[in-house]
């Protein structure tokens, strides 16, 4: 019994990080400049505060939409609607959130630390993989040969201390 209950404890102290995290950044205002709005139904900050709560639980949003929908506060149609609505602008919301983190960051370093931008565009190999979408052979510059699989450039800000990376645009 006590597994069970260490893990409802886990994730109440996680919950309780995620919300701190939504409250400390102000998420639900970049909510508001990025267009994510509804005009009925779960808000949107509810929404992705569960969606977010996912990846740190290591749970996968098809299986806990299916078969343990009980667990969240909305139905599969209403996750699967926020997250290919096309009025949401998904890329100013993550630069929102990553410039308000580099400013939290920056306050907690001395001035005479120098910013750097680090580029990198590494290989997702997917070389058994034949019908994915945007499969492509790219150029592997550590094997030197070509590959099926993506090219997922990344671009991350750092201060000689953690390193906060950019989902970029393709």
């Amino acid at each position: 019994m006590t597994s069970i209950s260490d893990l409802q404890n886990n994730d109440q102290m996680l919950d309780s990080r995620i919300d701190y995290f939504f409250k400390k950044l102000n998420i639900s205002k970049m909510l508001l400049k990025s267009n994510f709005y509804k005009e009925s139904g779960v808000c949107c900050v509810t929404i992705l505060k569960a969606l977010f709560s996912l990846v740190f639980n290591g749970k996968n949003l098809y299986r806990t939409l299916v078969l343990q929908s009980e667990d969240l506060p909305f139905r599969k149609n209403t996750a699967y609607r926020f997250l290919n609505d096309g009025r949401f602008n998904w890329e100013k919301l993550l630069q929102l959130i990553m410039t308000r983190l580099i400013l939290f960051i920056d306050g907690l370093t001395g001035e005479n630390w120098q910013s750097v931008l680090i580029f990198d565009d590494s290989l997702f190999s997917r070389n058994r993989s034949k019908k994915v979408e945007f499969l492509a052979k790219v150029f592997d510059h550590t094997s030197h040969k070509f590959c099926k699989g993506f090219q997922m450039l990344t671009m991350g800000w750092s201060r000689k201390t953690p390193l906060c990376l950019f989902p970029s645009a393709c």
